[in-house]
């Protein structure tokens, strides 16, 4: 009886194990068809926002500054008021050079007066031919006496208008550092600065590999960059690659290069800190997948295709990545189903169930 309980029991195990023995579901991937194409290459680097033109407003002549016609901040136009020094002292001395003038005439008149009248006289020698051309000095004494009271006539109201001053660019003044009532001096009171922010002006830098395409670029006027925000989440402008330095920094193998934007949304700020993603060449006739689907191995870069249901390792050639998309080199997978983001513990000849993207 003992011999027969052990060996229904071994039996009854034996039946459970071949029970539990089944085959595991395919598992389930997404997958797409690859295609050929041309695929843009971009080369992300941090740049810096710039203002397309900067001026410091410094007074050329001394005063107290009588009003502030703007405010910290304030969006201006060119030719607009923005101080007024108080302008007495230059009128008082407008008014005087012209007194001055004014005399100068009056005497140079009479001198040459003098001269038509010494000129009959002098023929006949009822004159001395030296108080003749003594009359004729004075005569031109007050012409160039004249000449003089004008020149600094014209530098007053020169001053004058120097009282008034007006913004030479239309953009964006910063932070008010004086107030009415201040005294401000010629030629050193930094009054206010203002930056013009349309368009704008992103520096940044490569590696000077991209030197030849950066010059060709600009010559041919077709280089294009896409500005974004520092975490790369949202593009804040376009704009045309403008100009390259002259020089490659030594220290750092790279090439600084400009590029401009209409900047009309006001997104870019003078300073800022953005990243660039510059278009560097455009790959004709490749074949272009997602980057999710290409995987790396200890052998190099690799997809997998899917062949009779099961996933087959594809070695592939790494050409350039676009963002979401890869160039890659391998013509004996066009038209063919390929695994988008395969699972991690998908593997070589494992059976997979595709969800179409």
């Amino acid at each position: 009886m003992r011999a027969l309980f052990l060996a229904g029991l071994a039996l009854l195990l034996v039946g459970c194990g071949q029970a539990k023995k089944r085959h595991p579901p395919p598992l389930q991937v997404s997958s797409t068809d690859v295609q050929s194409g041309d695929l843009t290459l971009k080369v992300q680097t941090l740049g810096q926002a710039l203002a397309s033109h900067s001026v410091t407003i410094v007074p050329e002549v001394s005063g107290i500054l009588q009003q502030v016609a703007i405010h910290s901040g304030q969006h201006v136009r060119k030719g607009q008021l923005l101080f007024v020094i108080n302008p007495a002292s230059a009128a008082a001395q407008v008014a005087q050079d012209q007194a001055n003038v004014q005399g100068e005439i009056a005497q140079q008149r009479y001198d040459q007066d003098q001269v038509d009248a010494y000129r009959p006289l002098l023929q006949k020698d009822y004159v001395t031919r030296q108080t003749y051309e003594q009359a004729q000095s004075q005569a031109q004494s007050a012409a160039a006496a004249i000449a003089a009271d004008r020149a600094a006539l014209q530098a007053a109201q020169i001053n004058l208008a120097h009282t008034r001053i007006h913004a030479p660019i239309s953009g964006v003044v910063g932070l008010l550092q004086v107030r009415s009532g201040n005294l401000v001096t010629a030629n050193s009171t930094q009054l206010i600065t203002i930056q013009q922010t349309q368009p704008m002006q992103v520096q940044f830098s490569l590696p000077e590999k991209y030197l030849a395409d950066l010059r060709q670029a600009v010559a041919e006027k077709t280089g294009t960059v896409e500005i974004w925000d520092e975490n790369h989440q949202q593009r804040l402008a376009t704009g045309t690659l403008t100009a390259i330095d002259n020089t490659v920094n030594n220290a750092s193998a790279t090439v600084t290069a400009r590029a401009t934007v209409a900047n009309k949304a006001q997104q870019l700020w003078p300073g800022e800190y953005v990243q660039v993603d510059y278009s560097a060449k455009v790959l004709h006739h490749v074949v272009v997948i997602p980057a999710t689907a290409l995987q790396q191995g200890v052998s190099g870069p690799y997809v997998y295709r899917i062949e009779g249901g099961k996933a087959v390792m594809q070695p592939v050639h790494f050409l350039g990545q676009d963002g979401r998309q890869v160039a890659i080199t391998a013509p004996a997978i066009i038209g063919k189903e390929i695994i988008v983001g395969a699972p991690a513990r998908l593997h070589p000849g494992m059976k997979v169930e595709t969800e179409r993207q």
